[in-house]
Order: C-alpha cells, then sequence, then structure tokens
C-alpha cells in the first residue's frame, strides 16, 4: 500500500463509506484535513457556526437514512458540537464527529486551543477515539463508521492530532470490521415472538406503542403491514410520527405529555401494550407506577439494556425491529388473530382533544389556526421539521408525515436552536422535497446566522416562525404551576425576522391578521428560492392536552372551554 497523509486516509475513508456531504468549520488544528478536502469528491458545506454544522449533518441523516458527517477543530471548534452529539446520542442519529487536536506532544499542556475533547465526549457519544499514531487512523475510522451506523446508530466522534494528520501510513483501511463484544445485530429468538404473539390473541384492548426505532430500523413497510393484518390501536412518540400510514383509522397521534387525548386514554385502558422500538421516557409514559397498570407489556428493542429499564416487561423481544416484525408477520399469516377492529373505533371515539381558539388579538394570529392551515395545504409528502418548545409539540400534534424521515424533530435532548440547521440538511439531503422548518422565536436566534449558508448554497427551504414574543412552553409552565410568575422569558424586543431574512437574501413576508393566514402561507410556500414567514402571534396561547409532570396520562388537563 503507498504511503499516504493522515488527512488522505479521513478522505478515502468517507469515500469508500459513499460519503458525499460533509458540514464543518476549520480551524488551526484541522487544516490539513481541509487542504485535503480541495481535492476530494467530498462536497463540504461551511456553516456559521459548529452547531450549525452538527444539526445539519443531524438533519441530513434523519431524513436521508445515510451517514452525516461534522467536522471541527481543537478546543471551542470541538466544544461547539457538543450540543449537537448530545442531541444525536438520545436520538439514536447515525453521525460522524471529525475533530481535530493539537499536536501529541502538546496534548496535555493546556496548549492554544486544546481541549480534552475525548473525555469531554465520553458519556455523549457512542463510541470515542483519540488517535494517537497515523498507523492507527485507518482501523479507527473504519471502525467509528461500522460503530456509527450498527445495532443502534449514534454519534462516533474521532478526534485526531495535527502531527497525525500530517504524518503518512502505509496501514490499509481494513476490508472487514470486527469489534470485539460488540455486536449490532442479535439473533432473533423465534421462542420471543412466540410469546408476544400469544399475549396478543388473548388481549381485548392492545395497543402499540411505536417509537424511533421504526424509522431508524428502516422498519415502516413491516409495521404498516402488521397493522394491516392486526387492526391494533397505534400510538406514536414524538421520535415515531410518519411510521403509520396516515390512512390507516388505527392511529390515534402521539401519546404523552402534550399527546391527544385518545392516545393517552387507549393507553390508560389497555390490556396489552406492544411496544416497538420505544424507549418508555418519561415524556411517553407519566408516572411510571399508574403506566398502563392494567396491561401486560410486549417490548421490542434493538437495545438490551432498554429492555425492562423503565418498565416492566412481560415479553422482551431483544432483535432488530425489522426483522422482529418480518417474523412476526410470518406468523400472523399462518396464525392470524381476531382483527381489533372495535377496539379500535372504541379507542378513536376519544377525540383529540385538541381546541382551536376562536379569539384572535388584533395584530396577533393564532398560532394552531396557522398550523392547521400550513399542514392542510402542505400534505404528508412535505418533510417538516421543528425546533423546540410550543412550536414543536402544536406541529407533532397535526403531523400527518406519510413516512418518519418527513418528520425531523429533537426528542430526547429538546435542543433548542436544532429547527433551521436541520431543516438545512434535510433540504440538502433531499433537493426534490419540499422541506419547511417550524421554530419558535427564542429556538429561531439561537442558530438564525445558518440563514446564510441556506443562501450560499440556495434551497428553496421554507423558515415559519412562530413569534410570540416569549419563550412559550417555559411561560406556559410557569403559568400553570408558578402562579404566573414571568421569570426572564420575555422576548418582547424581538427584531423584526422579515426584515432580517431579507437581509440574507431570503423572501420574506409578515403575518399579522387571521383573515390572510390561508394567503400568506400559500404566498410564502410558493416563492422558488429560500423563504420566511414571520407569524405574529398571541402571546398566551397554551398547548393542550398536557400532562403535567410526575402525573398519570389519565390525569391530562386540557384547554379551557
Amino acid at each position: 500500500m503507498t504511503r499516504r497523509s493522515g488527512s488522505k486516509v479521513v478522505v478515502e475513508a468517507l469515500t469508500r463509506a459513499g460519503v458525499t456531504t460533509a458540514w464543518g468549520y476549520p480551524g488551526g488544528a484541522i487544516m490539513p484535513l481541509y487542504d485535503e478536502l480541495l481535492n476530494s469528491p467530498v462536497t463540504h458545506i461551511l456553516t456559521r457556526h459548529e452547531q450549525g454544522a452538527i444539526h445539519a449533518a443531524d438533519g441530513y441523516a434523519r431524513a436521508s437514512g445515510r451517514l452525516g458527517v461534522a467536522i471541527a477543530t481543537s478546543g471551542p471548534g470541538a466544544t461547539n458540537l457538543t450540543t449537537g452529539i448530545c442531541t444525536a446520542m438520545m436520538d439514536s442519529v447515525p453521525l460522524l464527529c471529525l475533530t481535530g487536536q493539537v499536536a501529541s506532544p502538546l496534548i496535555g499542556t493546556d496548549g492554544f486551543q486544546e481541549a480534552d475533547t475525548f473525555n469531554i465526549c465520553t458519556a455523549i457519544t457512542k463510541q470515542n477515539y483519540l488517535v494517537r499514531s497515523v498507523d492507527d487512523l485507518p482501523r479507527v475510522l473504519a471502525e467509528a463508521i461500522f460503530i456509527a451506523q450498527t445495532g443502534r446508530p449514534g454519534p462516533v466522534l474521532v478526534d485526531i492530532p495535527k502531527d497525525v494528520l500530517l504524518g503518512h501510513t502505509s496501514e490499509p483501511l481494513p476490508d472487514h470490521v470486527s469489534v470485539p463484544g460488540y455486536e449490532p445485530s442479535p439473533r432473533l429468538d423465534p421462542a420471543q415472538v412466540q410469546k408476544a404473539h400469544a399475549l396478543l390473541r388473548a388481549s381485548h384492548r392492545p395497543v402499540c406503542i411505536v417509537g424511533g426505532g421504526c424509522r431508524i430500523g428502516n422498519a415502516v413497510d413491516e409495521f404498516r403491514e402488521w397493522c394491516r393484518r392486526t387492526q391494533v390501536p397505534v400510538v406514536s412518540t414524538l421520535m415515531a410520527l410518519g411510521s403509520a400510514d396516515p390512512d390507516y383509522a388505527g392511529h390515534l397521534g402521539m401519546l404523552g405529555m402534550h399527546g391527544l387525548r385518545q392516545a393517552n386514554r387507549a393507553v390508560f385502558e389497555a390490556d396489552l401494550i406492544l411496544g416497538f422500538g420505544n424507549r418508555f421516557d418519561d415524556r411517553v409514559t407519566g408516572a411510571t407506577d399508574r403506566f398502563a397498570s392494567q396491561a401486560k407489556v410486549v417490548h421490542v428493542d434493538i437495545d438490551a439494556a432498554e429492555l425492562g429499564k423503565i418498565i416492566r416487561v412481560d415479553a422482551p423481544v431483544h432483535a432488530d425491529l425489522k426483522a422482529a416484525l418480518t417474523a412476526w408477520n410470518q406468523l400472523l399469516e399462518q396464525e392470524p388473530i381476531e382483527p381489533k377492529s372495535e377496539w379500535q373505533k372504541q379507542a378513536s371515539s376519544y377525540g383529540t382533544g385538541l381546541v382551536r381558539r376562536e379569539s384572535s388579538e388584533p395584530g396577533k394570529v393564532p398560532p394552531t389556526e396557522v398550523l392547521d392551515e400550513l399542514f392542510s395545504i402542505i400534505g404528508p409528502s412535505t418533510i417538516v421539521a421543528t425546533d423546540v418548545g410550543q412550536n414543536q409539540m402544536w406541529a407533532a400534534q397535526r403531523c400527518r408525515a406519510d413516512h418518519p424521515r418527513k418528520w425531523i424533530t429533537s426528542g430526547g435532548a429538546g435542543t433548542m436552536g436544532y429547527g433551521l440547521p436541520s431543516a438545512m440538511g434535510a433540504q440538502a439531503a433531499c433537493p426534490d422535497t419540499p422541506v419547511v422548518a417550524i421554530v419558535g422565536d427564542g429556538g429561531f436566534q439561537m442558530t438564525m446566522a445558518e440563514m446564510a449558508t441556506v443562501r450560499r448554497l440556495n434551497l428553496p427551504l421554507k423558515v415559519l416562525v412562530m413569534d410570540n414574543r416569549y419563550l412559550g412552553m417555559v411561560r406556559q409552565w410557569q403559568e400553570m404551576f408558578f402562579d404566573r410568575r414571568y421569570s426572564a422569558v420575555d422576548l418582547s424586543d424581538n427584531p423584526d425576522f422579515a426584515a432580517l431574512a431579507r437581509v440574507y437574501g431570503f423572501e420574506a413576508f409578515t403575518l399579522t391578521e387571521r383573515a390572510e393566514i390561508r394567503g400568506s402561507l400559500e404566498r410564502w410556500l410558493s416563492c422558488a428560492g429560500p423563504a420566511l414567514l414571520h407569524a405574529i402571534c398571541q402571546a398566551e396561547e397554551n398547548v393542550y392536552p398536557m400532562v403535567p409532570a410526575g402525573a398519570s396520562l389519565a390525569e391530562m388537563v386540557e384547554a379551557p372551554q
């Protein structure tokens, strides 16, 4: 094997892995890699902040199913990635994070732009490397790319000292990767599926909770086939929206803290819970001691650590969800069950609990009405990315995506500032698919400089800013649980976002009147290039239904009449 530089090895590894796009921001320690990228087939996209780079790589990965790649330099460059790494780790997103490090002799000396990136990121990565020899680099990169994308995927960080990037090696990239102790695809035990099937056959009020593992495991077709055969009511976690066929009558929508009434009530009344690729996190279960207390539980997950971690499980199925559902569908063909159609109708009859606010303040629009109109226009084929907070929950309650890769949001970490750059990444991954970013005025201002990146790429991204002049979800909690003591949530000095967007080269519109909602949305969506709609929203509209922290799903607070 001919000798080549460490930087050339990185490009070689990316190319072999099929990577065509990387997002990043250069600096001193990583500069040798950037020099090599000039002559590579990998397109590098310069963002305006490292956080924008990693959220864009995350959105790219979620929308496409391919590996996302983010690059940063040492010290502050690497630490600016950490929020996005945590976001990807919580939501199991396959990312490769490449960071520069000071030259090996300077490590531990507090050299210029040195940070202990390896230890800083240990708790928020699936795997983490500090490369001390250029001869180790081919193996490390092959392992990193393999680990990031297999099993339960996640972010893997490779920290590379500058002298390693400049050094030369004749070590080849390995043709086969095997990591001791790492079994990405557990072998399915048919007896586990048989036990789950027997519980389903015996149940009268089963409810399936589908989680993000349906998207991650590419199990959408198998899941929809299982639904067709069983007619079991389905509720979705935030990460799974779009997994159920949007026309499936048994889909009750999102469950949990801001879940729909029919979803939460069905889970509370169920005699069998079937968890498919979900984590049973606190925003889904409410009080765990009162979660589906009458129900037996089946849980299918590729990660054995999740089985029984939060909720007691009667029938754990440790397997890849696609493999488990393939086997279960074959079993259903051989041993069909009585379809749960009547229970499905009963659960659907409970209604959503969504109430449109009829009054409107002069010069302001009801945010839920804006979103009702938006979703009626765009239909299920548009990719929707959100920021975090009220805008996210209102959108999730109304989402009717026809595939979970068309719903991009930060779940486990709840990362403000995620919406715009993740939508940018999704649009770059899917240039022929319309992409809409729904953001709040708080989160948008954390990463709004990425409008410059959107304009440079001339992406036809559409950004809806829901501006209620508050940190809306925090204000809602302060209203409901802190006697309206509004502390540090006032954003009444927000800028004119439409004027700001025009400075960045966007077409931009301002929406202030209820009668103009649909017309403004249609004009904004019809723009050929990037466009922003600044919706001036009522200040104190809340997200309902809501399950207060520590309450059970049966203790939903619904909108005042």
